[in-house]
């Protein structure tokens, strides 16, 4: 049996609207379900068969915004995941400049070992790091918990936008510098827009990984820089755990993060793919 072009098309449309939609339906599953059990109490957010149709409670983040320790918790992650953004774009984006334009002797031995920040485990590190943050007096401080997250990070940083940065044709600033500016201007004002994207999709890597963290910040804190997500952990204790509550806390914490990737969506795939679609 003969099938004509127009039909094998629509075939394919459905079905890959049939596995996108499916695979959405997978992924979305797990926020969904954690933001009904927030809306249960008792023994009915862990109840076996599950119940799906409820009349929905809002007592548990009641409670949570009442908890003046979730409110500090929560504004120490803002303060330390934000301002470590910040930070490491300044430092990354010029470093990862300077090393796309300029001829360093063993330039992959740098970028190696740049990049090996990252391979080590986070356990295999963070007892050094202890020790450093009580001798220089940064153990439970925000300062020492920015200064952590600068240094998981910036490797990242450094990758990404050196590889967008070697697709960005040198003709740019050159052109720039002709016109007469100077090479730091030109690097402002001509190749900082050009790789827009990529250093919004840079910052929406690094406040991911500096915002989800739990074991720098078990460690290196302990009440007066505590962040949200040991905020969570404490609902999980060594007897109960308490779902209702820390679905509500997990919930929260999520909000910002996907406030966030929204407000930035646009620059995140093509930031992610201007290294490998672009050239001179």
């Amino acid at each position: 049996m003969n099938v004509s072009n127009d039909t094998r098309k629509r075939v394919k449309a459905v079905t890959r609207h049939v596995i996108l939609t499916g695979y959405a339906v997978i992924s979305l599953f797990p926020i969904y379900w954690i933001f009904t059990i927030s809306l249960r109490t008792g023994n009915s957010a862990i109840s076996i068969p599950p119940e799906f149709i409820f009349v929905p409670d809002f007592g548990n983040y009641v409670t949570l915004l009442s908890d003046d320790t979730f409110v500090e918790t929560l504004f120490n992650s803002i303060l330390s995941v934000t301002s470590s953004v910040l930070l490491v774009l300044t430092i990354g984006v010029p470093a990862a400049y300077a090393i796309s334009r300029y001829n360093f002797p063993r330039e992959p031995d740098i970028l190696v070992w740049i990049l090996s920040t990252r391979m080590l485990p986070p356990v295999a590190v963070v007892i050094p790091f202890f020790i450093l943050f009580r001798q220089f007096n940064l153990y439970d401080s925000i300062a020492g918990l920015t200064l952590m997250y600068i240094t998981i990070n910036v490797s990242i940083v450094v990758w990404v936008m050196k590889a967008i940065f070697d697709n960005l044709p040198p003709s740019l600033e050159e052109a720039g510098m002709i016109d007469g500016a100077t090479r730091f201007q030109a690097f402002v004002k001509i190749v900082l827009p050009s790789a827009k994207a990529g250093i919004m999709a840079s910052a929406v890597i690094s406040f991911i990984f500096a915002w989800i963290d739990l074991l720098f910040a078990l460690v290196l804190t302990s009440s007066n820089a505590a962040t949200a997500p040991l905020y969570v952990y404490s609902f999980i204790g060594s007897r109960q755990i308490e779902w209702g509550m820390l679905a509500a806390a997990s919930t929260a914490v999520f909000i910002p993060v996907l406030v966030f990737i929204v407000l930035m969506n646009r620059y995140l795939a093509t930031g992610l793919s201007f290294g490998v679609a672009t050239g001179e």
